[in-house]
């Protein structure tokens, strides 16, 4: 019984994260229920039902909602306090990084497989 009560709790709370975090989203873009709902392909009522907690977004849907409100999908499903993810860029990285990224990228697919499995190896 417990476990149909903490599935219930944890579909509330994610579905209670998505519902107050669309919205926020979409307030703070200056759109409409009924504009959002156009540029996703989807009704007015789509989007209200995300928004009061009736429905909750599939993956897809998800993806496209994070795109058109400029946030990750992670801060829409509660995973995170920050809207967007940050983005790496080469500024961020010393030489010694940039040269392991460098020859990385130099390695064919099956290489570079084997050199994550290795790092993931050296961090447990």
């Amino acid at each position: 019984m417990s476990i149909i009560i903490d599935n219930i709790y944890i579909s509330n709370y994610i579905g209670g994260v998505i519902m107050e975090r669309l919205k926020q989203l979409r307030e703070r873009k200056n759109m409409t229920q009924v504009r959002l709902a156009i540029e996703l392909g989807v009704s007015q009522e789509t989007i209200s039902g995300y928004e009061i907690g009736k429905a909750v977004p599939p993956a897809d849907m998800l993806v496209k909602l994070a795109d058109t409100l400029d946030a990750s999908v992670d801060y829409i499903l509660g995973r995170t306090d920050d809207i967007q993810l940050k983005k790496l860029s080469k500024s961020d990285l010393n030489n010694q990084e940039l040269e392991l990224l460098s020859i990385f990228q130099n390695l064919p697919e099956s290489k570079r497989e084997r050199v994550i499995g290795f790092l993931i190896g050296l961090g447990e």
